[in-house]
Order: C-alpha cells, then sequence, then structure tokens
C-alpha cells in the first residue's frame, strides 16, 4: 500500500527511501520461519525489535482510517489495503509474543525485555539524532547571516545545510489537511524547530546565499491606500522636570474616503529623530479607547495578520529599521472615521512628519538643554556640535566583487572595470581594499596581487552583500581613522544581490554619505543608497564634489575619535561596544532609560553575535519601562480572547530561536490522541485473549 499513499498523498508524504527500506526488512523478517534454533530466534528477535517500531508507527497513522477502511472495502475493495498497516502491526505483536515465549525458556525475562527495548528505541534514537544534528546545522546557519561575528570568517557544511533545508521543507506545515509525515513532522517541528517555522522568505535567502538560487520577496511593509488619510490632527506636549524630557501625545483622526468594495488600510512610515522613542499607543475600537499592548515584535505582527484575516480591529506600531517605525490601522470602512494616538518620548523640541504633515512637539522655552554621558553612551545635542571640529575624511575604495555562481565567467570584465575607476581617480585608490563576494566573504588590500586572485576565485553560491557591507561598515567604526570606505560592488546583475533589509541600523558608521555604489561596464559609479531600497538606483544627481563631505570629530574617553554627521541633529555615541542594561538601571517611561535601551541596541548592531544572549533582555527591559524597541512592537486588539492568543505565542516564541518565525497555521488533521490510541490497543489485546480462552474451554 506503501506506493498508492505516497502517489495520493491523502495520508502524509512517505518519500522518504528509508520508509521503503524499513518496509522490505520488516517484510522478510516476518517472513521468516520461527525455527528452533536459539542464536537464529536471537537474531530474528532483534531484528523485529528494531523493526517493531516501524509497525506501530504505521499502526497509529492509520488507526483513525479504521471506519473508513470498512466503507472502502464495501464500496470498491481498496479499504483492504487501508487495513494493511493494521493487520501487520498485529501481525507483528503475534510473531514477537511466540519469540518472547521462547526466549524466555532460555533466558531471563528481565534479559529479554532490555534487549527488546534497546532495539525498539533504534529508529527512534536515529530519528532523534538526525534531528539534532539538523537543529544544529539550522542554528549555526541563521547565525551566520542573522548573527553573525564580523570578526571571524563562516564556516557552514553547505552539503549538511542542504539536507537541513529540504528537510524543512518536507516537514513544513502544508495546505492540505494533515501535515507533510503525521508524527514525524510534529516531532521535527518540536526538536528542531522549537514549535515555530523557518519562513519561506528565510528559506529562500539561505537558497540565494549559499546556493545561488533566484526568488523575489514580497514585503507588506509599504501598504498604503491611498483613500486613507489624516483628516485632523492635536498634539500635547508637557515638560517632566524631573527627567528633564518631553512627554508629547499626537492625537490623528484618520478618515476613509476610498471604495467602498473592500476594506482599507491605513499604513504609513514614520521616521523618528535621534533620542525619540514611542512610549504609549491607543486606538478607539468603536466608542472603545484601547490602550496599546506592548509585545514581543514577532508576536505582534503574527497576531496583527491573524486578525487582519478575519476583518477584526488591530492596530499595530513596530520599528522596520533604524529609526523607521511602522504605523498601521484595520479595517475601514467607506467614510469611516477612526481616533488614535501615540506618545513620544524625546529631550529636546523635535519635528515629526507623518504623511506630509509637519507636526511641532515641545518648545525652547521650557527645554533645559544639557549634556548627557553616562558609562556606556554619550547624548550629544545639535548645541553640544556647535562646539565640535569639523574635518573631512580621506575616502577609499572598497570593491565588493560578485563571485557568485552565475558570474564565473567575468573576471577579465570586472579586472577592466576596476582599472578603470582607478585610473579615473587613484587619489580614492590609495588604501583601496577588495573584497571576493559570494556566501563567504574574502577581504584583501587593491596592492596584494589582487588581479591573480580574482582569476583563481572560486566562483560559487549567491553575491551575499548584505554580509560584505556590514562587516566593512564594521570594521570602518571600529578603526576610528581619518579615512572611510566607498562602497563599490562589482556585479554584472546586481539585482542578484542578497540583502535582508537596508543598512539604516547601522547609520551611525557612514556619517559621511548613505550612499554606495554600482560599477557598469564603462567604469561609471551608480549611485544606491544604503538607507532605502539599496538594489534600486538612485536618480542621477549632478554634485559639484562627491567625495567632499565634513564630519565632526568627538573624542571619546579612550582618546579614540568618533565621527558624527555634521547635521542639525542629535548623536548617540557608544563609548563601550558592548552596553549591559540591567533591570536596576530601567525605569518606566523615563528618557534616560531610552536612552539606555538604545545604546543596547546600538551594541546589538555592532556585535549580533551576542543578540542571541541578549535577545530576552532587550525584550524584558522594553516591557518593564513601557518604551518601544526594536524588538518590540505596540499593538491594539478587540477583545480578551485575542490578547490571550497574543499571550499564548508570545511564549512560545520567547521560548524558542530569536531568528526562526511564525507563520499562520495551515489547517490540517488532528493526529490522534496516543492515550486513546493505547486504549484501543489494550481493548483489541484483552478481546483477543478473550477469544482464545473461549476457544480452549
Amino acid at each position: 500500500p506503501y506506493a498508492i499513499i505516497n502517489d495520493s498523498n491523502f495520508f502524509g508524504d512517505f518519500n522518504n527511501a528509508w520508509f521503503y527500506t524499513l518496509a522490505f526488512c520488516n517484510g522478510i523478517l516476518m517472513c521468516l520461519p520461527n525455527l528452533d534454533n536459539r542464536k537464529y530466534r536471537i537474531v530474528l528477535f532483534t531484528g523485529r525489535s528494531v523493526t517493531m517500531a516501524f509497525s506501530l508507527y504505521f499502526f497509529l497513522v492509520f488507526l483513525p482510517f479504521l471506519p473508513l477502511s470498512v466503507i472502502a472495502i464495501v464500496a470498491m475493495g481498496l479499504g483492504f489495503l487501508m487495513l494493511a498497516p493494521l493487520l501487520l502491526f498485529i501481525i507483528h505483536l503475534s510473531e514477537m509474543a511466540e519469540d518472547y515465549k521462547y526466549l524466555t525458556s532460555l533466558f531471563s525475562r528481565k534479559l529479554i525485555l532490555r534487549l527488546f527495548l534497546v532495539c525498539f528505541l533504534v529508529v527512534p534514537s536515529i530519528i532523534t539524532a538526525n534531528f539534532i544534528l539538523q537543529k544544529n546545522t539550522l542554528n549555526k546557519t541563521l547565525a551566520y547571516i542573522y548573527s553573525p561575528n564580523y570578526s571571524k570568517p563562516g564556516d557552514i557544511d553547505e552539503k549538511s545545510l542542504k539536507k537541513t533545508i529540504d528537510m524543512i521543507k518536507r516537514h513544513k506545515k502544508s495546505d492540505d489537511f494533515i501535515s507533510s509525515t503525521p508524527y514525524i513532522s510534529s516531532y521535527f517541528n518540536w526538536l528542531v524547530l522549537d514549535n515555530l517555522t523557518l519562513s519561506d522568505d528565510k528559506i529562500n535567502t539561505i537558497e540565494k546565499i549559499f546556493y545561488g538560487k533566484t526568488s523575489t520577496f514580497n514585503s507588506i511593509d509599504r501598504i498604503q491606500n491611498e483613500f486613507v488619510q489624516i483628516t485632523d490632527i492635536e498634539t500635547r506636549s508637557s515638560y517632566d522636570k524631573t527627567q528633564n524630557a518631553w512627554k508629547s501625545w499626537v492625537d490623528l483622526e484618520i478618515s476613509n474616503m476610498g471604495n467602498a468594495r473592500f476594506l482599507s488600510e491605513y499604513a504609513t512610515t514614520i521616521n523618528l529623530p535621534e533620542g525619540c522613542w514611542i512610549s504609549d499607543y491607543y486606538l478607539y475600537v468603536g466608542d472603545r479607547k484601547e490602550s496599546g499592548i506592548l509585545s514581543e515584535k514577532k508576536s505582534a505582527m503574527w497576531i496583527f495578520s491573524q486578525i487582519r484575516n478575519t476583518n477584526r480591529d488591530p492596530g499595530i506600531l513596530y520599528y522596520l529599521t533604524g529609526n523607521k517605525v511602522a504605523f498601521r490601522i484595520f479595517p475601514f470602512n467607506l467614510e469611516e472615521v477612526r481616533k488614535t494616538g501615540i506618545e513620544f518620548l524625546h529631550k529636546e523640541p523635535i519635528k515629526l512628519v507623518i504623511d506630509n504633515n509637519i507636526i511641532e512637539l515641545g518648545n525652547n522655552e521650557e527645554t533645559i538643554y544639557e549634556n548627557i554621558e553616562t558609562e556606556d553612551i554619550v547624548y550629544i545635542s545639535p548645541r553640544q556640535k556647535e562646539q565640535l571640529n569639523s574635518v573631512k575624511r580621506q575616502p577609499y575604495y572598497h570593491f565588493m566583487v560578485d563571485a557568485s555562481a552565475s558570474q564565473d565567467t567575468n573576471a577579465e570584465d570586472y579586472i577592466n572595470r576596476i582599472e578603470k575607476i582607478i585610473e579615473k581617480d587613484p587619489i580614492k585608490s590609495e588604501n583601496a581594499q577588495i573584497s571576493f563576494v559570494n556566501s563567504q566573504l574574502k577581504a584583501l588590500p587593491l596592492t596584494e596581487n589582487w588581479k591573480e586572485q580574482l582569476k583563481n576565485q572560486s566562483f560559487e553560491g549567491g553575491f551575499f552583500l548584505d554580509r560584505a557591507i556590514k562587516s566593512c561598515l564594521f570594521n570602518s567604526y571600529k578603526n576610528h581613522s581619518r579615512s572611510y570606505p566607498v562602497i563599490v560592488a562589482v556585479s554584472h546583475d546586481i539585482q542578484r544581490a542578497v540583502l535582508e533589509k537596508d543598512f539604516s541600523d547601522f547609520k551611525f558608521a557612514f556619517p559621511e554619505s548613505d550612499l554606495f555604489f554600482n560599477l557598469d561596464e564603462n567604469g561609471n559609479l551608480r549611485e544606491h543608497s544604503l538607507t532605502d531600497n539599496p538594489l534600486i538606483e538612485q536618480p542621477l544627481v549632478y554634485r559639484e564634489c562627491m567625495f567632499c563631505q565634513k564630519v565632526l570629530e568627538y573624542e571619546l574617553p579612550d582618546h579614540s575619535i568618533a565621527y558624527l554627521p555634521d547635521n542639525n541633529q542629535p548623536s548617540i555615541v557608544l563609548k563601550n561596544d558592548l552596553v549591559k542594561v540591567t533591570e536596576d538601571d530601567i525605569k518606566d517611561k523615563n528618557w534616560r532609560t531610552g536612552l539606555s535601551m538604545q545604546g543596547q541596541w546600538n551594541s546589538q548592531i555592532i556585535h549580533p553575535e551576542t543578540s542571541d544572549d541578549e535577545w530576552l533582555n532587550m525584550v524584558k527591559n522594553s516591557f518593564i519601562s513601557k518604551i518601544m524597541t526594536p524588538v518590540t512592537s505596540y499593538l491594539v486588539v478587540e477583545n480578551e480572547a485575542q490578547k490571550a492568543m497574543l499571550k499564548k505565542k508570545q511564549e512560545q516564541v520567547l521560548s524558542g530561536n530569536k531568528s526562526l518565525d511564525t507563520e499562520e497555521e495551515a489547517q490540517q488533521m488532528s493526529e490522534p490522541s496516543l492515550i486513546l490510541l493505547i486504549i484501543l490497543l489494550c481493548i483489541a489485546l484483552w478481546y483477543r485473549e478473550k477469544r482464545k480462552k473461549q476457544v480452549v474451554h
């Protein structure tokens, strides 16, 4: 019946060759005669004990279909195929009972039972050991991509990773009524994925990085309905002299003037100034004012998606990258007016822009200007910046050559391009660097036989430009030098580059400009933005001097220099790379607490290898302070059931790997309770023994 099972996929996916191997071996063991030979029977008992797990597994899978098999027998005779696994298990039990009776006449019962238990656990133990290896491979890969150590090269076994990804695809819950492989998929999801999942986007990213596969991602961060607009804005600002900071409410009235056929959504992005945080949120649900719940970000976004799909009333705020915050409310009926409000915590007067509406919060008259410096962090105000020294650092090229599998014939062309740009501007080539970028990264000075290195380069995998740029920015930030990199990607198709999002979180590492470049076939630099759609070429802008931006010098306690953008905005500087924030440092809706948590987040950007350990602390600190951070989100839900669902999902997420995802769980047939199945098995065995006694009498 296994071939029929495979073709229909009604009972599950049993394509793995081990199912057929075990079925073949089990069939032979069942057909072998029970000879009166001690060594032979021990070997036979051992083999049958090993395959007993196989027979038991299919018995549990097919037992719920027992009533259906009777109907199928009457209807078309195919029900016998459905009964085969059930009958096999009964036969297997019977043969094992004969073996047990024979061997216990020669050996002690305890010895035979121990032998059975050890052999029975062979198959489950192999499955478990394999799953643990997959879990280690997956965690190592996720750490390499999402929590890397920029000072160390990666070391990923790509063959093992390929098996892991294929296994994840097989065991991911499908759109059918049942999971891919009954029970085993659930066990895999529990042991390897912590009952979470690996999203399709992340699977695509892994395959692009290590195997050069192409795919496109559909982002939901830019959802916008042109007919849903802000129709009224009110502000309330109060200066808290106990902490010398402002608390400001922005109350919004939002109206839908769109099409009556569909429910509409309001969505926008708010760019927060440096040193400004969100500390509260509300949304009117009908006539009831609902306060926002501060929750873990992935859990909140999952709940928002679930509620939105049922056309209920969620509202959400969450960080995208850098200081960009997504703000979404759903649904809006035709001409419906909804009210909402956000509280901002800020040190000085600020200007916010929400959908082209300029909102001024706070005033200079009440503000007490002061320099803020803690053990780990410095907040530098625009007034303090006026006292700093302005300098022009020396730029140098850092070429990032696409060494992916799709570019293996382009070595000579790349050399010609790079030589052309060097001839045009030799000044920026004095300290130039070159990196060969595929799934790994190899960097060297441009003077060290770079042409030979490029010709001998192994072109394989994908173009992991995200890792290359972040490594470059990390090294530039750590060097504190009077020079800075001009990042130049060298590729025939930059659209194939693997970029997670953008580099706004790293903004403190490129104070001169947010531009990087793609070097075209004519040796011309095509502009791209590090902070907005990096893969999209920017419109051509004429500049008298391309690399003439000045920056400000700020001397740190160790006499190294931090370089700040020369603008009229505040800046946050880390005195130490590793920032620790304890519960004792956290106060409710306190601006200095927000500063500490911002320093903690910036520390994770520089050293993401520590984020797995610090993630839970960051979430907890956000909860205590009621200040939203990049790992949390403000969410409004409609009722207590949704709040309970949010709490349950959050507990699940916080107990798992931070790089795993939440997804909508597809409907599937419930796997029958093991307790119920055991009870039914006991009844069957009792009935069998009763029939035997009746025959004897």
